[in-house]
């Protein structure tokens, strides 16, 4: 096999990525529709309050009642028209969601780390010091339990699933703590947490099957 045909051969099954790295590598909006798969503007589900995030390109039509300028492209939160069907295209796939908001907090902790390695301090730079290398350390830990949780394949549901939810929105503001105030600009990091917060507020399961 020559090195083009091997090469073309590696193209073909590359796997499809993941929508925890895509959220943690391209961003938000990306894996938003990566999430949502082909159901396109129209049949993207709904929160049971008809609230929804976007991308802002699949808001035509429909009352904006926020934009999040964000890494990857603009988000939006909308609310249906009252003559749109209840319920969207089905319920968000709750593992799939929890992987979408473990990636935006790796995606900050990323962030961090290249934020904190540029601040000097001293004769090195924020980053080098211990309590930061062990809040960081701390916040990686976690995030690789959470993930190897996922993999699993361990059913991941009712209170369970807002337990896990939780636990990702603690991880992410422990990162923005480290930020200090560039974590809590508006098209900053913060914003990318407030969205995953969000996300997960707007899709929380309803009442019986929680």
């Amino acid at each position: 096999m020559t090195a083009t045909e091997h090469a073309a051969v590696s193209v073909a099954v590359a796997p499809t990525p993941s929508v925890q790295d895509v959220a943690r590598r391209e961003g938000f909006a990306p894996a938003l529709r990566l999430l949502l798969g082909g159901r396109g503007a129209v049949q993207a589900p709904r929160g049971r309050s008809g609230f929804a995030l976007l991308p802002e390109d699949w808001a035509a039509g429909r009352v904006v009642l926020r934009r999040y300028r964000l890494p990857g492209g603009p988000v939006v939160v909308v609310h249906e028209l009252p003559t749109a069907p209840a319920g969207g295209g089905g319920a968000v796939d709750g593992p799939d969601l929890l992987r979408l908001r473990l990636g935006v907090a790796e995606g900050l902790r990323d962030v961090c780390v290249e934020h904190l390695a540029a601040r000097p301090s001293g004769d090195s730079t924020v980053l080098m010091q211990q309590m930061v290398k062990g809040q960081l350390a701390e916040a990686l830990a976690h995030q690789l339990e959470l993930s190897a949780l996922l993999d699993s394949g361990a059913p991941v549901r009712g209170p369970f699933l807002r337990s896990v939810h939780g636990q990702i929105t603690r991880n992410g503001r422990s990162l923005l703590r480290l930020l200090g105030a560039y974590g809590y600009l508006a098209d900053g990091p913060g914003a990318v947490a407030d969205a995953s917060e969000l996300l997960a507020d707007v899709h929380d399961p309803a009442k019986e099957d929680r």
